[in-house]
């Protein structure tokens, strides 16, 4: 691994940071607490049925870092400015633990233990690669790999990246025939294009479109607890809940009626939910988005997550269905004058400020990725029976403050949804009340959308 006084003392040029990074560092808190601090990772964990070379795993992890810079960049905070600076390629910690015979609990069981492990493990952000191997070895057929990742150099959308060239590289190793991957620019590319970029949206409509939308906004908040701490005690906590699949269709068959999709018709009965704890109808929540607008990075391994703003007035609406019609009009005109969250928090100061109530917290839901496609590691025997392992009820690190509620489609249709807060902010049955709240009232909005949206 190297460490950043070994690599400061190299000449290495210095790359501007994007703004996503830029915004990050807003959160930084200078130790294991911020985004840039050690607990600041994502986990991912997948079964594997058939034998798999330890040799060509670890090959293949090297060459995965080897492509991709971003996994051995080092985000130098103290510079005035702060920059980015790229490493040589260097090979990934992989680490091969034989588990004993499984007695009493299921395997997946055990992989879930597992990913909570490594969950609440550590990567330095002064080191590289940001990038950490588990192999946990039921028997020679049966496996499980546990990759850990370093929040600030991915998001969701660039570890199906790894994955995809993970397995790549895998095969080519296995067969001696070359990966075919698609052609792809750096991250430190996308952030100098992003800076000259950004230079120009003062003369398009963008800015525009935003100084109408911010003008007197006030995003929503979620009540909380116990105020917000000066600094952290704990980790985040992870309260997962489910939207059937019944309910899921109702909200599909609503969204293709009103030509929109099931985020919009999501986002709705979140509005609805607002109004219910805070009285309001001129409601704005945000939202990660995956942040890849331009086609040219849609191979590119990095931190492109941004947050847009959603503003939709909704005294007007006499039913959900036209709540739903609004949201969709609020969701067109704002991806499609989307801009990175750095540049809309300088562009409008005012509406991005301090919180006055510390009785409430930040409140963002992250908008489902498209599919990537289909993800698989090939093994040497050609096993491609892979499963991902799902976080249940767990500690996380994956915000720097306030909620994030995710949502993600799982294979029957219905849509498992999890809620990353704090306990120093928030008590469990809070979060369990809030998202029993919105699950009844999307039940009960998407199967009768033309009912008074105030009774639901």
């Amino acid at each position: 691994m190297t460490d950043t006084s070994v690599a400061l003392d190299q000449e290495a040029k210095r790359y501007p940071l994007s703004f996503t990074q830029e915004w990050f560092l807003t959160f930084d808190q200078g130790d294991d607490g911020g985004p840039f601090g050690g607990r600041f990772v994502i986990v991912s964990a997948l079964r594997i049925t058939g034998a798999v070379d330890l040799a060509v795993l670890q090959g293949a992890f090297d060459d995965v870092v080897a492509r991709h810079e971003l996994l051995r960049t080092l985000v130098v905070r103290d510079a005035d400015p702060p920059y980015q600076m790229v490493c040589p390629p260097c090979p990934v910690p992989l680490e091969v633990r034989d588990l004993p015979p499984v007695t009493g609990k299921s395997r997946d069981m055990v992989v879930q233990e597992l990913l909570l492990e490594a969950e609440a493990g550590t990567i330095s952000a002064r080191e590289v690669p940001l990038l950490r191997a588990l192999l946990c070895r039921f028997d020679d057929r049966d496996s499980a790999l546990l990759l850990t990742v370093h929040h600030s150099v991915s998001d969701g959308w660039s570890f199906q990246v790894i994955l995809r060239d993970l397995g790549a590289f895998y095969a080519a190793r296995v067969s001696g025939v070359p990966a075919k991957l698609p052609q792809m620019r750096q991250y430190r590319e996308y952030a100098e294009w992003q800076r000259a970029n950004a230079e120009n949206t003062s003369d398009d409509g963008a800015m525009s479109y935003w100084a109408r939308q911010l003008d007197g906004a006030r995003e929503f908040e979620m009540p909380n607890d116990h105020g917000h701490p000066e600094r952290y005690s704990r980790p985040y906590s992870l309260h997962v809940f489910t939207i059937d699949a019944d309910t899921m269709a109702a909200a599909a068959g609503l969204a293709n009626a009103t030509r929109g999709t099931r985020f919009m018709v999501l986002l709705s009965a979140i509005y609805v939910l607002a109004h219910q704890i805070t009285g309001a109808t001129d409601l704005t929540v945000r939202a990660f988005t995956a942040g890849r607008n331009e086609l040219e990075f849609h191979n590119t391994m990095g931190l492109f997550l941004n947050v847009v703003p959603f503003r939709t007035e909704i005294a007007d609406c006499t039913s959900f269905r036209d709540i739903v019609r609004k949201t969709r009009e609020t969701f067109i005109d704002a991806m499609a004058n989307e801009l990175p969250i750095g540049v809309l928090e300088q562009a409008f100061p005012d509406y991005i400020r301090p919180r006055e109530d510390k009785r409430t917290s930040e409140f963002i839901i992250s908008v489902p990725p498209a599919q990537f496609g289909e993800m698989v590691l090939p093994i040497a025997e050609g096993a491609k029976d892979i499963g991902e392992v799902v976080l249940e009820e767990a500690e996380s690190t994956d915000i720097p403050s306030g909620t994030v509620w995710y949502l993600n489609t799982k294979p029957d249709g219905a849509v498992s949804g999890s809620v990353h807060y704090n306990l120093d902010e928030f008590e469990e049955s809070t979060v369990k009340g809030g998202t029993a709240g919105f699950n009844r009232i999307l039940a009960s909005a998407v199967r009768d959308p033309d009912r008074d949206w105030r009774q639901l």
